[in-house]
């Protein structure tokens, strides 16, 4: 849950990855499936949970939840994800901030997402605001064969957040494991210092995980996505979780963070006050854009900014609840080539 937005103004974050296959296909060029993250913003159904902190989401609540506003945000977050990948739409969709398996229904039954038919894995996860993640699939392309919630450890043994979603399985015949987070917000401590330990907590469990999958199977596909509640360069995502954006595969432990330059180049996924951060990612193995690991290509990545063009104040937005929500928006979109990759493959190989 971001409080702290101002502007209507989020970013869609994917990328399109070539199919891979064991053996050259003839024409080179291989399969485009896109794989895209989405935070939903508090995706809440209306009714109140005794067991969970949404009270506010309630026709009563703070934020008057109606019926009303709940399936127009519904059907402005289907018409998004829609929207990204053409007339097949999207492979694999990760999503943050969902509560629960009721509103999963309602979402892929939603036009017009209900035509592409999709399925999703989700778990009932110990946040106190009852927020989950998730992952959207098509079956015709995606077929998982193993799913796991994987619980962060924290020091502070009381301390419970959104588990680390598994999904392994058969994209396009090729097997491959995806890993949705949302990890917890960075808090200030008394100094007013900020305290990164429970991200480094999460980095640690995501990178203990992948250690297991690298040391069994060194060209395991491994795909990382979420909100990670902090930026590319930062010790947590660098130094823990091992993500960076060398594309060399001489380093083919780390993880390669797809949004590394977009984030150099001064772009972000969410904006607060004036700043954008990067703070919606995804990353790949380097067995995914190696050519010795059997991708006939690279990766394309692109990221997609949604801007309401509601002319209506920012209060009126924030009290109904942000873009998503929003019944207009406009594409703005930066891309960064497949070519780019491999010319830095090369490169660092030298």
């Amino acid at each position: 849950m971001r409080h702290l937005i101002k502007t209507p103004l989020l970013l869609f974050t994917f990328f399109i990855l070539i199919g891979c296959t064991k053996t050259p296909s003839s024409s080179n060029k291989g399969k485009l499936n896109t794989i895209a993250f989405y935070n939903t913003e508090d995706l809440f159904d209306t009714q109140n949970n005794s067991k969970t902190k949404d009270y506010a989401f309630t026709p009563n609540g703070g934020m008057q939840w109606t019926e009303e506003r709940y399936q127009l945000k519904l059907k402005n977050i289907a018409t998004v994800i829609a929207g990204i990948a053409g007339d097949d739409g999207p492979a694999i969709v990760g999503l943050a901030e969902v509560e629960n398996r009721q509103v999963m229904e309602h979402l892929i039954n939603t036009s017009p997402l209900k035509k592409y038919k999709y399925s999703f894995v989700h778990y009932d996860m110990p946040d106190s605001q009852g927020m989950d993640v998730a992952l959207l699939y098509r079956p015709k392309v995606f077929k998982p064969t193993s799913t796991a919630s994987i619980k962060i450890d924290f020091k502070d043994k009381a301390y419970s957040s959104r588990d680390i979603l598994q999904v392994k399985g058969e994209l396009r015949g090729e097997l491959v494991t995806i890993y949705v987070n949302h990890w917890p917000q960075r808090i200030q401590t008394r100094r007013g210092r900020a305290d990164d330990s429970k991200l480094r907590a999460a980095a640690a469990t995501l990178r203990r995980e992948i250690n297991k999958q690298q040391a069994a199977d060194p060209k395991a596909k491994i795909i990382v996505m979420g909100d990670f509640d902090t930026e590319p360069r930062t010790p947590v995502m660098q130094q823990v979780l091992k993500a960076t954006g060398r594309p060399n595969p001489a380093y083919n432990e780390e993880l390669f963070n797809t949004h590394f330059l977009l984030y150099v180049n001064g772009l972000g996924s969410y904006h607060s006050r004036g700043d954008f951060m990067m703070v919606d990612q995804i990353m790949i193995s380097k067995s995914l854009i190696d050519e010795q690991g059997g991708c006939n290509t690279s990766v394309d990545r692109q990221v997609f900014m949604i801007r309401s063009l509601l002319s209506i104040p920012l209060a009126s937005i924030k009290k109904h609840h942000a873009a998503p929500i929003t019944a207009i928006y406009t594409w703005a979109a930066s891309l960064i080539t497949s070519q780019y990759i491999s010319r830095c493959v090369r490169l660092s190989a030298k």
